[in-house]
Protein backbone atom coordinates (compact mmCIF):
# COMPACT_ATOMS: atom_id res chain seq x y z
CA UNK A 1 0.00 0.00 0.00
CA UNK A 2 1.31 3.44 -0.87
CA UNK A 3 1.35 6.28 1.62
CA UNK A 4 -1.26 9.04 1.20
CA UNK A 5 0.20 12.02 -0.64
CA UNK A 6 -0.93 15.37 -1.91
CA UNK A 7 -2.20 15.38 -5.48
CA UNK A 8 0.41 15.70 -8.22
CA UNK A 9 -0.86 19.21 -9.07
CA UNK A 10 -0.58 20.30 -5.44
CA UNK A 11 2.96 18.95 -5.16
CA UNK A 12 4.11 20.42 -8.49
CA UNK A 13 2.67 23.86 -7.76
CA UNK A 14 4.20 23.80 -4.26
CA UNK A 15 7.68 23.20 -5.66
CA UNK A 16 7.25 25.69 -8.52
CA UNK A 17 6.33 28.36 -5.96
CA UNK A 18 9.32 27.34 -3.85
CA UNK A 19 11.65 27.79 -6.86
CA UNK A 20 10.07 31.11 -7.84
CA UNK A 21 10.34 32.49 -4.29
CA UNK A 22 13.97 31.32 -3.98
CA UNK A 23 14.83 33.00 -7.30
CA UNK A 24 13.03 36.24 -6.36
CA UNK A 25 14.87 36.29 -3.03
CA UNK A 26 18.25 35.64 -4.62
CA UNK A 27 17.64 38.33 -7.24
CA UNK A 28 16.67 41.03 -4.74
CA UNK A 29 19.83 40.24 -2.75
CA UNK A 30 21.90 40.52 -5.93
CA UNK A 31 20.15 43.84 -6.66
CA UNK A 32 20.92 45.13 -3.16
CA UNK A 33 24.55 43.95 -3.22
CA UNK A 34 25.52 45.45 -6.59
CA UNK A 35 26.46 49.08 -7.23
CA UNK A 36 23.66 51.26 -8.64
CA UNK A 37 25.75 51.92 -11.76
CA UNK A 38 26.12 48.20 -12.50
CA UNK A 39 23.98 46.73 -15.30
CA UNK A 40 23.47 43.74 -13.01
CA UNK A 41 21.79 46.03 -10.46
CA UNK A 42 18.94 46.99 -12.82
CA UNK A 43 18.73 43.52 -14.39
CA UNK A 44 18.40 41.83 -11.01
CA UNK A 45 15.57 44.16 -10.00
CA UNK A 46 13.77 43.60 -13.32
CA UNK A 47 14.16 39.81 -12.96
CA UNK A 48 12.96 40.01 -9.32
CA UNK A 49 9.78 41.73 -10.54
CA UNK A 50 9.26 39.04 -13.21
CA UNK A 51 9.55 36.28 -10.62
CA UNK A 52 7.26 38.18 -8.22
CA UNK A 53 4.52 38.46 -10.84
CA UNK A 54 5.05 34.79 -11.73
CA UNK A 55 4.57 33.85 -8.05
CA UNK A 56 1.20 35.58 -8.06
CA UNK A 57 0.23 33.93 -11.36
CA UNK A 58 1.15 30.46 -10.04
CA UNK A 59 -0.63 31.07 -6.73
CA UNK A 60 -3.96 31.50 -8.55
CA UNK A 61 -4.09 27.89 -9.84
CA UNK A 62 -2.58 26.74 -6.55
CA UNK A 63 -5.53 28.27 -4.69
CA UNK A 64 -7.92 26.66 -7.16
CA UNK A 65 -6.34 23.23 -6.66
CA UNK A 66 -6.37 23.74 -2.90
CA UNK A 67 -10.05 24.73 -2.91
CA UNK A 68 -10.97 21.55 -4.79
CA UNK A 69 -9.15 19.33 -2.28
CA UNK A 70 -9.22 21.34 0.95
CA UNK A 71 -8.25 18.45 3.24
CA UNK A 72 -4.66 17.36 3.42
CA UNK A 73 -3.76 13.67 3.33
CA UNK A 74 -3.49 12.27 6.85
CA UNK A 75 -0.13 12.27 8.61
CA UNK A 76 1.09 8.99 10.05
CA UNK A 77 1.34 8.93 12.98
CA UNK A 78 -1.22 11.70 13.59
CA UNK A 79 0.01 15.03 14.94
CA UNK A 80 -0.86 16.29 18.39
CA UNK A 81 -3.70 18.82 18.20
CA UNK A 82 -1.41 21.80 18.93
CA UNK A 83 0.93 20.86 16.05
CA UNK A 84 -1.99 20.45 13.65
CA UNK A 85 -3.28 23.90 14.67
CA UNK A 86 0.20 25.45 14.31
CA UNK A 87 0.62 23.85 10.86
CA UNK A 88 -2.71 25.25 9.65
CA UNK A 89 -1.83 28.69 11.00
CA UNK A 90 1.59 28.72 9.29
CA UNK A 91 0.10 27.49 6.00
CA UNK A 92 -2.56 30.19 6.09
CA UNK A 93 0.09 32.85 6.79
CA UNK A 94 2.24 31.54 3.92
CA UNK A 95 -0.69 31.61 1.49
CA UNK A 96 -1.59 35.17 2.53
CA UNK A 97 2.01 36.34 2.21
CA UNK A 98 2.45 34.59 -1.16
CA UNK A 99 -0.45 36.64 -2.50
CA UNK A 100 -0.16 39.92 -0.62
CA UNK A 101 3.61 40.35 -1.06
CA UNK A 102 3.54 40.25 -4.89
CA UNK A 103 0.41 42.43 -4.89
CA UNK A 104 2.26 45.04 -2.83
CA UNK A 105 5.18 44.87 -5.26
CA UNK A 106 2.81 45.37 -8.19
CA UNK A 107 1.04 48.23 -6.41
CA UNK A 108 4.38 49.93 -5.74
CA UNK A 109 5.14 49.75 -9.48
CA UNK A 110 1.66 51.03 -10.41
CA UNK A 111 2.28 54.24 -8.47
CA UNK A 112 5.91 54.55 -9.56
CA UNK A 113 6.31 56.87 -12.56
CA UNK A 114 9.09 54.70 -14.08
CA UNK A 115 8.24 52.35 -16.94
CA UNK A 116 7.78 48.69 -16.07
CA UNK A 117 6.82 45.48 -17.85
CA UNK A 118 6.17 41.77 -17.54
CA UNK A 119 8.26 39.75 -19.97
CA UNK A 120 8.57 42.81 -22.21
CA UNK A 121 4.85 43.68 -22.21
CA UNK A 122 4.44 47.24 -20.89
CA UNK A 123 2.29 47.47 -17.76
CA UNK A 124 0.12 50.41 -16.74
CA UNK A 125 0.51 53.06 -14.08
CA UNK A 126 -1.98 54.55 -11.69
CA UNK A 127 -3.86 57.54 -13.09
CA UNK A 128 -1.77 59.81 -10.84
CA UNK A 129 1.65 58.27 -10.12
CA UNK A 130 3.03 59.14 -6.69
CA UNK A 131 6.70 58.33 -6.03
CA UNK A 132 6.40 58.77 -2.25
CA UNK A 133 3.41 56.42 -2.04
CA UNK A 134 5.22 53.95 -4.32
CA UNK A 135 8.28 54.09 -2.04
CA UNK A 136 6.11 53.45 1.04
CA UNK A 137 4.47 50.43 -0.66
CA UNK A 138 7.89 49.16 -1.70
CA UNK A 139 9.01 49.29 1.95
CA UNK A 140 5.97 47.32 3.09
CA UNK A 141 6.54 44.87 0.22
CA UNK A 142 10.12 44.38 1.45
CA UNK A 143 9.00 43.87 5.05
CA UNK A 144 6.41 41.30 3.97
CA UNK A 145 9.04 39.64 1.76
CA UNK A 146 11.33 39.29 4.79
CA UNK A 147 8.52 37.82 6.87
CA UNK A 148 7.73 35.42 4.01
CA UNK A 149 11.39 34.38 3.81
CA UNK A 150 11.61 33.66 7.54
CA UNK A 151 8.28 31.87 7.64
CA UNK A 152 9.21 29.73 4.60
CA UNK A 153 12.53 28.85 6.26
CA UNK A 154 10.65 27.89 9.43
CA UNK A 155 8.22 25.82 7.32
CA UNK A 156 11.11 23.93 5.68
CA UNK A 157 12.93 23.43 8.99
CA UNK A 158 9.81 22.01 10.61
CA UNK A 159 9.25 19.67 7.64
CA UNK A 160 12.80 18.38 8.10
CA UNK A 161 12.22 18.05 11.86
CA UNK A 162 9.14 15.94 11.16
CA UNK A 163 11.09 13.77 8.74
CA UNK A 164 14.30 13.23 10.71
CA UNK A 165 13.25 13.64 14.37
CA UNK A 166 9.55 12.77 14.62
CA UNK A 167 9.92 10.29 11.76
CA UNK A 168 6.41 10.82 10.43
CA UNK A 169 5.36 11.15 6.79
CA UNK A 170 4.71 14.91 6.79
CA UNK A 171 7.49 15.63 4.28
CA UNK A 172 6.96 12.51 2.17
CA UNK A 173 3.40 13.63 1.38
CA UNK A 174 4.73 16.69 -0.50
CA UNK A 175 7.91 15.35 -2.11
CA UNK A 176 7.88 15.27 -5.92
CA UNK A 177 8.08 12.05 -7.90
CA UNK A 178 7.42 8.55 -6.68
CA UNK A 179 4.47 6.32 -7.37
CA UNK A 180 1.03 7.84 -7.34
CA UNK A 181 -1.70 6.42 -5.16
CA UNK A 182 -4.36 4.68 -7.25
Amino acid sequence: MTEPRYSPWTRHLHWVVFILVACALLLIYIHNWTPRSSPLHASAKWAHMQFGIAILLVMLPRLLVRSRAPTAPPITPPLPAWQAWAAKTVHLALYVLLIVTPLLGIASRLWNPAAWNFLGVPLPHAAYPDGAFSHMLQGIHGDFGNILMYLAALHATIALFHHFVQRDDTLKRMLPGGREER
